[in-house]
């Protein structure tokens, strides 16, 4: 874990909290140096260790990205980013504001994702005890029965009760593992280095197109507060590219800035930028300029914001419900597999005359 000398990294919860006063501070005009000072007084520890530094570093004379660079092993590159791309429009405020809605949604996708692991981790410890009685007590005394009846099964269940001479060993070690790995990513995701990658929830069924769209709608705020403030297209791009914490995105739009410097035009944007959100390639390519292009940006990133919210509220919805449906469905399937099938193969052959 990045660290520095003078405290950890920030969690997702610190970061949105120090950003929002940053962005009240600048917008009611509060000198950053003077306004960060008090603040840290308010704030938790860690954040309040990070705006302290901030305002002794403006204090001092440094401009808001040195200082943030200063900080910038507490601090994910995404945020210094999106801190350096406002600064450049000048309207630093509305990019933070941007960011905080991104943030929001993979922060409430991850509070989402906790709450809905709660129940199927019940549901697996529960069925693990099961299990553990069931090799303990049930499959020693039913194995002479399987074994009278000369049952193929009686190896199963054997081995079964083999399994329960160790049971001291290796019963503790499912709960813990389970236990484990969700601690491990419940404290992986809620830090805010972890915002670059869409907050570790990869594996989360329908998060990978939020995490998309959110990517988008930064790309295309950030490019347009840009455009509007006459940034040169290239350099734009660049800024929006690592603003927006996607790794393919930030590469085309080297690619295409690299291109438009070297002479090309906007026939050629959207073979160079393949990886951008499709209504940004396509605004582009059509050669919209200046004020025009960036009210296209603006409407660009309000479809992607709408977007977002949207699959936000899908997988609130059914997030729960598949991962218990998939957890308990797959538990009672094994428990079908390895004690109903066996019991009523005894049954048949015990009736048969």
């Amino acid at each position: 874990m990045p660290s520095s000398p003078g405290g950890r990294a920030v969690s997702l919860d610190d970061l949105l909290a120090l950003n929002d006063e940053i962005a009240a501070l600048v917008r009611a005009g509060v000198p950053l140096e003077s306004g960060l000072a008090e603040l840290a007084r308010d704030l938790p520890s860690n954040p309040a260790r990070v705006a302290a530094e901030l305002a002794d570093r403006l204090a001092q004379g440094d401009p808001l990205d040195r200082a943030l660079d200063a900080a910038g092993q507490r601090l994910p590159p995404l945020y210094l980013a999106v801190v350096a791309a406002g600064l450049k429009s000048g309207r630093l405020s509305a990019a933070l504001e941007g960011l905080a809605t991104a943030a929001r949604r993979i922060a409430e996708l991850r509070q989402t994702t906790a709450t809905a692991i709660i129940y199927p981790v019940v549901v697996f410890l529960l069925a693990w005890v099961l299990f553990v009685g069931f090799v303990t007590f049930f499959a020693p005394r039913v194995l002479p029965s399987f074994r009278d009846v000369r049952l193929d099964s009686a190896e199963v269940i054997a081995w079964f009760a083999g399994l329960g001479d160790s049971v001291r060993w290796w019963a503790p070690v499912g709960p813990v593992v389970v236990l484990l790995a969700v601690g491990a990513w419940w404290y992986r995701s809620g830090r805010a280095f972890s915002l670059g990658a869409g907050g570790r929830l990869g594996w989360v069924p329908g998060a990978g197109e939020l995490v998309s769209s959110c990517r988008s709608a930064a790309f295309a705020d950030v490019l347009a507060l840009l455009v509007d403030q006459r940034v040169p297209l290239p350099e734009g791009l660049r800024l929006a590219g690592a603003a927006s914490g996607s790794r393919g995105m930030a590469g085309d739009a080297d690619a295409l800035a690299a291109a438009i410097e070297r002479g090309a035009g906007p026939r050629e944007y959207m073979s160079l930028a393949g990886r951008f959100p499709p209504l940004v390639a396509w605004f582009l390519s059509a050669g919209q300029e200046g004020r025009v292009l960036a009210l296209a940006l603006r409407h660009a990133a309000a479809s992607y914001h709408e977007r977002a919210r949207r699959r936000a509220e899908i997988v609130q919805t059914f997030l729960p419900m598949l991962l218990t449906l998939v957890v308990g469905g797959t538990i009672v399937l094994a428990y079908a597999l390895i004690l109903f099938v066996p019991w009523i193969n005894l049954l048949k052959a015990l009736s048969t005359p």
